[in-house]
């Protein structure tokens, strides 16, 4: 490597301004306003590295300063990207989070380690960025939301729809009524892959498998599991429902002030894939009623055509309402809505206004997670609203599994008459790694 980083070289490029001075406030709590945010990064595949870059890039008020990854190349590849001794680098999650001179942590790690990790962050006094989906049970997402409460913690959920440009105001078209009451929103999605046929086998040298397990099971390594794919299996990624659902249904519940609440019967259909180790339903139908709102909400794979006029992204949502119906399409990018263009550029009177944060998606939700951190304000992607969103894709993909439908209490969060059903709400962990 040269003995100019790439963000040295990055910084060089820009314009040229003074650096501020940093002066400490770790007796205050929390970082002071001329005071950087000290983070560290764990996870570093695919969203955990994106984060990396960016507060590492762009975030002139934060500074990485410890890595994790359980995969040492992927480790090093990301080391490669600072000078010596600029940031420390580890493989156990735990040796960041003993640390005093962090603020902050943000984990990219697989679904299964969210809950375990948050916890154990908020515990040691860290305010946390978690990807999404939030957890993969109902009862980890819980204790997610009581470390945050008890310890005082800031965390936002990976989420970045309610920070793209245009949804604000397409939150504020559908609250402030112009389609009437919603009644019926159908979200469709493109099918999950099957196959995957690698065999068991020894893990590579670089690879912790049982640290990657963490609180899952164990189960003997093959390359589908790791790194990406996890995502279509059941036990780990859940499938498009999970891992982009956690996008179109974000928005959903924005829209339509689900936050806080459940649905009160699913059901769902799939076809289970022909061969190979994923273990995800190829396609699938899910429906939620929440009769105390006197609606009802559909995931669909495939859904509408994906050649349809006017659709930009092969995944969204269409709003029914009883003055007319809105296509919105996207959840983590995107933010389209038609035949109702006005919708984009809505502007709801003073008062009832959503909140417009800085910057763009991914980009506007770090953003505000770290003006958060300093204001202790409620973040735009709360713990709480994680939690439901990731209840709705945790309670399809279980009535698939289990083949009949459940009737849920959203005020109890338990299913009613069904104790199998019940037990798999909880996500028992392995070892240490437990909630």
């Amino acid at each position: 490597m040269s003995t100019m980083s790439r963000r040295q070289f990055l910084a060089a490029s820009a314009t040229a301004a003074a650096a501020p001075l940093i002066v400490p406030s770790r007796v205050l709590g929390q970082p002071g306003p001329n005071d950087q945010i000290s983070i560290g990064c764990i996870g570093l595949g695919g969203m955990g590295n994106s984060h990396r870059s960016w507060f590492t890039e762009a975030a002139d008020d934060a500074r990485v300063v410890a890595l994790c990854d359980v995969d040492t190349e992927r480790l090093a590849a990301a080391a490669d990207w600072y000078e010596d001794g600029e940031v420390d680098t580890y493989t156990d999650f735990r040796h960041i989070l003993d640390r005093d001179d962090i603020d902050a942590v943000v984990f990219g790690t697989p679904d299964h380690w969210h809950a375990v990790q948050t916890v154990m962050a908020c515990q040691a006094g860290k305010d946390v960025y978690v990807e999404k989906p939030t957890s993969n049970s109902i009862a980890e997402s819980q204790a997610m939301i009581r470390a945050t409460r008890e310890h005082n913690r800031i965390v936002q959920v990976g989420s970045q729809g309610r920070a793209l440009n245009n949804f604000p105001s397409i939150c504020e078209f559908i609250r402030s009524g112009q389609l009437g009451r919603i009644t019926e929103v159908d979200c469709w999605h493109y099918a999950n892959p099957e196959g995957g046929d690698a065999p068991e086998q020894t893990p590579p040298d670089h690879l912790d498998w049982d640290m990657w397990l963490g609180p899952a099971r164990w189960r003997p390594y093959h390359a589908n599991y790791a790194h990406g794919t996890f995502r279509w299996f059941l036990d780990f990624g859940g499938g498009n429902i999970r891992d982009r659902g956690a996008h179109v249904l974000n928005v959903l519940c924005w829209f339509l002030d689900l936050d806080n609440t459940g649905p009160t019967k699913i059901t769902a259909k799939g076809r289970p894939p022909s061969h190979g180790n994923y273990d995800n339903p190829v396609t699938m139908d899910v429906t939620w009623e929440f009769a105390h709102r006197d609606l009802v909400v559909h995931w669909r794979q495939p859904g509408i055509d994906p050649n349809a006029p006017g659709q930009e992204r092969p995944y969204g949502g269409v709003y029914h309402g009883t003055n007319g119906s809105l296509v919105v399409d996207g959840g983590d990018i995107g933010g389209r809505a038609w035949p109702l263009r006005e919708a984009e550029e809505f502007e709801a009177p003073e008062g009832e206004r959503m909140l417009r944060v800085e910057g763009h998606g991914a980009s506007g939700n770090r953003r505000n997670w770290l003006d958060c951190i300093r204001s202790r304000e409620e973040p735009i992607m709360p713990i709480e609203a994680g939690h439901r969103i990731a209840s709705m894709c945790i309670l399809g993909n279980l009535a698939y599994r289990l083949g009949r439908t459940l009737e849920f209490d959203p005020e109890t969060e338990r299913v009613l008459n069904d104790e199998e059903a019940n037990r798999h709400l909880h996500e028992p962990g392995r070892g240490p790694w437990h909630v």
